[in-house]
């Protein structure tokens, strides 16, 4: 089966999707990953620091079209200079994406996903890596004020053939300090026998 990651980030939560390692008992090597740091922005329409529309390589996941749907839901990138919006830069190149949701709460969850050309393999270890920001209240370079105090969660899904094999749903909530980013992530061993094998 297919493997699938998808990030399901609630409201706002710029990420930026580190690396798919597998591993068996001869040797490690990544799966090649569209655009894991979301540099390309072909596409999208430019405004100041930020970029609006998917990023290249990424399908919104947006089973309640709460993206789509009119709600003012924005999905896109943002260039993190390190003074306002986030105390750093970006963790891999200069832009992070940014689901923002314009202070709207409880319409449903939306988020990034990318389908993956590998397939799941017999006897092999599984770690994906996720970089999670929890974006602070700031002044963009227009001028206009962001007040997004709070962070609103996130989840990070490895998915095959539709299914979830492993998941980190939100386990960094309350410890991500506002305007800082760390690493999530979620690890599996996949033995000789799985039903979304091949």
């Amino acid at each position: 089966m297919k493997i699938t990651t998808i990030g399901l980030i609630h409201i706002v939560c710029p990420v930026f999707c580190g690396i798919l390692v597998i591993a068996n008992a001869a040797m490690a090597m990544p799966i090649t990953m569209v655009n894991p740091g979301f540099e390309n922005t072909a596409g999208q329409t430019d405004f100041f620091e930020f970029t609006f529309g998917e990023p290249v390589g990424w399908s919104t996941y947006d089973p309640n079209n709460v993206v789509f749907g009119g709600s003012g839901i924005t999905i896109g990138t943002l260039f993190p200079n390190g003074t306002d919006f986030f105390n750093t830069t970006a963790p891999e190149g200069d832009l992070v994406s940014i689901l923002y949701g314009n202070n709207q709460f409880g319409l449903g969850e939306y988020g990034l996903t990318q389908t993956l050309s590998a397939v799941l393999e017999a006897n092999t270890r599984y770690d994906v890596t996720v970089e999670v920001g929890n974006i602070a209240s700031g002044t963009a370079q227009n001028g206009a004020f962001f007040n997004l105090d709070g962070f609103p969660g996130y989840r990070v899904q490895f998915l095959a053939g539709g299914q979830v094999v492993a998941e980190d749903d939100n386990s960094l909530a309350g410890i991500i300090p506002e305007g800082e980013f760390m690493t999530a992530g979620v690890s599996v061993t996949i033995g000789a026998i799985h039903p979304q094998l091949g």
